[in-house]
């Protein structure tokens, strides 16, 4: 029963932090250096990531390879997000030195 209740108060009142008017564009796991999908946004969007290893870098380049602008970096493992006020069609060239975990998220509009 109280299992029940909170998975309702959950579902009732979202997860902290979350908004249900999100939207997950992208999300892709992996190691070392790769380019990313093209995707499409709106404006307003934000890239979020997690970094195992000691450095992450994230570029976010054009359709055609030209560099759009820095999507972010850190020197050591955790968590960390971005702001990208631009919608457009975009990949993201993703640099680390282990496992990382980078999302392309959609927020609603302003």
């Amino acid at each position: 029963m109280r299992h029940t209740l909170l998975i309702l108060l959950f579902v009732l009142l979202g997860s902290p932090g979350w908004s249900a008017d999100e939207q997950i564009v992208q999300e892709v796991s992996g190691n070392g250096a790769r380019n990313l999908r093209p995707f499409t946004v709106k404006d307003n969007w934000e890239i979020r990531w997690e970094n195992k290893g000691t450095m992450i870098t994230i570029a976010i380049r054009y359709a055609d390879g030209k560099m759009a602008a820095m999507g972010g970096n850190a020197e050591k493992p955790g968590r960390g997000s971005s702001y990208q006020p631009k919608g457009g069609t975009y990949f993201l060239e993703v640099t680390g030195t282990e496992d990382w975990t980078v999302q392309v998220v959609q927020l609603p509009p302003k």
